[in-house]
């Protein structure tokens, strides 16, 4: 068989004095360490110098793939398919109860008002809902409320999920729910409601750095601070003595720009200082976006925050926060902006197919708004321009369908994309710096994670996260990333 180099992959500088190599290929989400000898045979594209066994090993992770293989076609095909597959899956929708939210945030491009959805929407909701499970085998059927502050809503969230509960089990579906919320109505009777009576299994709360940083970014309408109070809820919550009984995942995230980047590192300290940070799921920072605004014109570089990144992630471990693997998944369903069935619904019965779009004005009279529950008609299944996003990313349109990362993030937000603004992700800046932390730390022993971050510092000392790294050997045990050498 003819073979090439693939497309979608990713080499890691030279890792120790021989000048081995990590490749790491993006449609397989596996690494395999390579000699010099055979890296450079591979660039050659001299493949029948290649043992046939090592051939075999470099075509099972796609380092090499047919050479009549048209790639971009088959991972977008991929990507088309898994959408395809969302009708014997999940069925996920949005629900906003309300449209108010008692926090000011300088980067939020929502007009907040009182409005909550009304039992003609209850009604309208459930049929459209109910259209949906009849067209498709769904096995399970998850709801995601969101703001606004959907926690101003819990009245409308009250009554709501038995009829969402009801329908899913005449539909023979499991249920469950995620709330993304901003922490000030999340008191500890709050949470057991939640998750007991209102099958919530998944809570997203915001803290955007320690204190001085945060009440600069989540001040409330009245410009009070808000931290303290959001950061004692969780602690009263996460720190409960029978909180794993409870079986929900509590997420931090810290949305992160030139004010207050500064403000990440202290909060993942005093995070670990409060003993939550082996009880929360997971806290991950993301760069401020555009929210029908300019909030993205005060974020961080991409490259920038990729490189800060690493940094926090160390800073993570060496916390003890739980510890994850550097090396990124195949990313198929990039939002559900993509979905050919997911809707929002907000408090004022409109139907959306993207989440950053509701009580956005910019948005008004766009084809962002797929209709209104009182005249949509329930059997009628209307998308966005977004929609066509696959078949995007297969023209010259946006730099994706030329991008080595592409099956890693799928082209990230389509949206931002459409706009203009770049999308993607930090692995696209740092994947080859977390290659060398995966090689680093993803082994059996400290001894031989020592023994490869000291090759590693001879052969490229420049690094600037080493130093915290070496930091970490000290209460870090390695073997815990599920590395392994192919």
């Amino acid at each position: 068989m003819n073979y090439k180099l693939s497309h979608y992959l990713v080499a890691s500088e030279e890792i120790n004095q021989k000048k081995s190599r990590i490749l790491f290929s993006t449609r397989s989400c596996r690494t395999i360490k390579v000699s010099k000898h055979c890296y450079d045979t591979l660039i050659e594209g001299a493949f029948d110098r290649i043992p046939a066994g090592l051939i075999q090993r470099l075509t099972d992770v796609k380092v090499l793939v047919p050479a009549e293989e048209d790639e971009l076609q088959i991972v977008v095909s991929e990507n088309k398919q898994a959408i395809a597959d969302e009708w014997n899956g999940a069925l996920y929708e949005v629900i906003q109860p309300s449209a108010m939210c008692q926090l000011g945030c300088y980067y939020c491009g929502q007009n907040h008002t009182k409005n909550y959805l009304n039992h003609d929407h209850y009604d309208k909701i459930l049929q459209r809902i109910t259209m949906k499970a009849r067209m498709g085998n769904f096995t399970y059927f998850y709801i995601g409320w969101f703001g606004a502050e959907p926690l101003m809503g819990l009245r409308q969230m009250r009554e709501l999920t038995p009829m969402l509960k009801k329908l899913a089990a005449s539909y023979g579906m499991g249920y469950g729910a995620k709330v993304v919320t901003n922490g000030l109505s999340l008191k500890e009777n709050v949470f057991e409601e939640l998750v007991n009576d209102l099958a919530v299994n998944h809570i997203e709360v915001t803290l955007d750095g320690t204190a001085p940083f945060h009440d600069q970014h989540r001040y409330t309408k009245e410009g009070g601070k808000s931290f303290d109070l959001i950061l004692q809820n969780l602690t009263n919550i996460l720190n409960k003595p029978n909180f794993a009984d409870y079986k929900c995942q509590i997420t931090i995230r810290c949305n992160v720009d030139e004010k207050n980047c500064e403000g990440v590192s202290p909060l993942i300290k005093l995070l670990a200082q409060h003993n939550l940070q082996r009880k929360v799921a997971s806290f991950y920072p993301i760069g401020v976006y555009s929210w029908g605004n300019d909030a993205h014109k005060k974020s961080l570089t991409k490259e920038d925050f990729a490189q800060r990144e690493l940094d926090w992630m160390l800073e993570m471990m060496q916390s003890d926060f739980p510890k994850s693997t550097f090396i990124p998944d195949r990313v198929r369903r990039v939002c559900f902006a993509v979905s050919k069935i997911s809707e929002l619904y907000d408090a004022e019965g409109n139907i959306w197919d993207c989440s950053e779009v509701s009580y956005v004005p910019t948005y008004e009279g766009t084809d962002y708004k797929l209709g209104n529950l009182s005249t949509q008609a329930t059997d009628t299944l209307t998308r966005s321009h977004l929609n066509d996003w696959n078949d995007t990313v297969l023209t010259d349109k946006h730099p994706c369908h030329t991008c080595t990362m592409l099956p890693v993030c799928g082209g990230a937000c389509p949206k931002s994309w459409s706009e203009g603004i770049r999308a993607c992700p930090p692995n696209k800046f740092n994947i080859k710096d977390k290659l060398l932390m995966q090689y680093v730390l993803g082994v059996a022993t400290k001894e031989e994670s020592l023994e490869r971050y000291a090759e590693l510092k001879t052969v490229q000392p420049q690094l600037g996260w080493l130093p915290k790294m070496e930091a970490l050997f000290a209460n870090v045990e390695p073997g815990l990333l599920n590395y392994s050498d192919e």
